[in-house]
């Protein structure tokens, strides 16, 4: 098992080389956070110093929890309160969603936790060159997870049971889901095009695009040759 070390350094050296998704997935919190090496303060909305901690990363709160990384590299949650949890993990996905999150145990098995760290089921997860684990956030009780097989890379739609719905032999890097779709790379012959998944499983459009957003308020912009415009939600062409 690689160590939680090498994870930490990876994820910092992916920050300057790849998008990776801690950055995509928006806090849906109102504290505000100030970083001075490894001191995070947290205030609230009027600035008033809420609570301080020693922290190696910190991912942001959603839905009212943070995965953290302590100082020692465990992984932890971490609550608007700032409570930090008793239950320690080998590292947690990015961001909490739906009340779960994926994380690797200290034992080195894998799975789905609530925002207190119990257990939920357990399904193999795999990490992307970030060192991340390689899985979306959950919309409408669904998410997709990588696995490696001796044939290539499949990605799962998997619902919040941990059963696998549906399996894609011919999509990469599905990112987190914003306005209910996942923006994910499509293999097109020999080359690489992009589309958007819903939580079922479904392409958005028959069309595939050269290079696509991720929505934001019920559209995202794509281009096709020179061409951009946006799309809504439905796969279908905004009119400027």
């Amino acid at each position: 098992m690689k160590s939680k070390q090498f994870f930490y350094i990876l994820s910092l050296i992916c920050l300057f080389q790849f998008p990776c998704k801690a950055d995509d997935f928006p806090s849906t919190s109102k504290i505000k956070v100030i970083k001075n090496y490894n001191t995070y303060t947290f205030l609230d909305e009027d600035e008033n110093i809420l609570f301080t901690k020693q922290l190696k990363r910190f991912y942001g709160f959603t839905e009212g929890y943070a995965a953290v990384a302590l100082m020692n590299f465990d992984s932890a949650i971490l609550d608007e309160n700032g409570n930090i949890s008793d239950i320690h993990f080998e590292q947690l996905g990015q961001k909490f969603s739906e009340g779960k999150n994926f994380a690797m145990f200290l034992d080195g098995t894998t799975g789905v936790i609530d925002t207190k760290g119990n257990i939920l089921f357990k399904i193999k997860v795999e990490f992307d060159e970030c060192g991340a684990l390689a899985a979306t956030n959950f919309s409408n009780g669904k998410a997709f997870v990588k696995e490696s097989r001796e044939t290539g890379v499949v990605w799962h739609l998997i619902d919040d049971k941990g059963n696998k719905l549906k399996e894609f032999n011919n999509i990469s890097y599905p990112r987190y889901f914003s306005c209910g779709l996942s923006n994910v790379q499509v293999r097109e012959g020999t080359s690489w095009k992009y589309n958007y998944l819903d939580s079922n499983g479904n392409f958005i459009s028959p069309v595939n695009f050269d290079d696509a957003y991720d929505f934001v308020d019920g559209k995202a912009k794509v281009k096709i040759g020179i061409e951009e415009f946006f799309i809504n939600e439905n796969g279908k062409r905004l009119i400027n």
